[in-house]
């Protein structure tokens, strides 16, 4: 990647924090150049942890990549979701601090969610881990295509979209403290708030065509050709510093980035089946429904540790007529159709015996 500065001067070093945005039309190549920036990450001896990609599974392409034959790969999936590979595999919710350092590439693509509402909500967990990480041995570079997709993760564990929104800020204003840093995408300025858009450290504009820019970056135009910007090679980039430098920059092609309607998972040997969603609680004000894995830890415990109802209930903060009601469910459920729905979509051990069943089988074993 070459930079020619053609007003001020900055120098980047890949062994700092920096956060990244990029904003461009759709096929200007904005996730090639952040996939670019991912490899000078890689070459720093840092870790690329690819969080947000599209519906066809970008991030993928990570795996059949130079990069795959002397560097360890991680690839994070849901619940319910059945991968098997060449590659190591971990639940997201397993993943931990330690990973982060173990592994020089981690990927979460949307294929390997049973839906993207599973993966806005499981990819929190991501997140929420990053926010525990105080000290660390390398830096951590996160892709986010399309930057919208942090407000929206938000949304599914926050009470409102204010919430949300702060929440988001701040994981960008404080990624630096977290050895984290992020490379953003975006169709549109606007898409991302001011907030967020003041606080990155580069600006990169790919091809921006009739959008033209922003009125706040309108002032580029008297440095920078109009038409340049409007219909720029793939290959090229203006880049605007934090300092106020600015620099007109180029990368070769990412000979591994992932083709329009390639079925990627096929192309590196993954395959993935996928079982039913869990259903969550719902959170209706004035109570909250029980979810499958609620449910499937009140019939564990219940089972496995041989509670009684009354002591589940003041555990889990429910009524012993909820907890009641969720054993006979369950029991019901296996007399009617063999197994039940709730246990076995989160893959609870006690998904074909009732509770009577499996406490004998409990007591037998101890």
């Amino acid at each position: 990647m070459k930079i020619h500065w053609v007003r001020g001067n900055d120098k980047i070093n890949f062994n700092k924090a920096y956060r990244w945005f990029c904003l461009g039309i759709i096929d200007s190549a904005k996730s090639s150049f952040l996939e670019k920036i991912g490899e000078q990450y890689l070459n720093a001896g840092q870790t690329v942890l690819d969080l947000y990609g599209s519906r066809d599974g970008e991030g993928l392409a990570w795996c059949r990549s130079s990069w795959a034959k002397d560097k360890r790969i991680l690839l994070l999936h849901g619940d319910n979701v059945d991968v098997s590979g060449s590659f190591d595999l971990k639940n997201v919710s397993k993943l931990s601090l330690t990973d982060l350092d173990n592994y020089d590439i981690i990927i979460s693509a949307t294929p390997l969610y049973t839906s993207p509402h599973q993966e806005f909500r499981e990819v929190n967990r991501v997140l929420d881990l990053l926010y525990k990480r105080q000290y660390w041995k390398r830096l951590v570079y996160g892709i986010c295509r399309e930057a919208g997709n942090l407000f929206y993760s938000r949304i599914r564990v926050s009470k409102d979209q204010f919430q949300a929104k702060a929440e988001a800020v701040y994981l960008v204003r404080e990624s630096r403290h977290m050895g984290l840093a992020l490379g953003l995408d975006s169709l549109r300025f606007y898409s991302v708030d001011i907030d967020l858009r003041s606080i990155v450290d580069f600006e990169v504009i790919k091809s921006l065509g009739l959008f033209g820019l922003p009125d706040d970056l309108d002032w580029l135009y008297h440095i920078i050709s109009p038409v340049f910007i409007r219909k720029m090679p793939k290959s090229a980039f203006v880049i605007l510093s934090k300092t106020g430098a600015i620099g007109l920059g180029s990368f070769p092609k990412v000979p591994w980035h992932k083709e329009e309607g390639e079925h990627i998972a096929r192309s590196i040997g993954l395959k993935i089946e996928y079982g039913e969603e869990p259903e969550l609680g719902e959170d209706r004000h004035t109570f909250k429904t029980i979810g499958d894995a609620e449910h499937a830890e009140i019939i564990a415990l219940y089972v496995d540790d041989l509670q009684s109802m009354h002591k589940i209930a003041e555990q889990k903060n429910r009524s012993t007529a909820t907890i009641q009601t969720q054993i006979k469910r369950h029991n019901l459920a296996i007399r009617r159709s063999g197994f039940c729905p709730m246990c076995r979509r989160v893959r609870g051990k006690n998904d074909s015996m009732t509770t009577l069943e499996s406490s004998v089988q409990a007591m037998v074993q101890k």
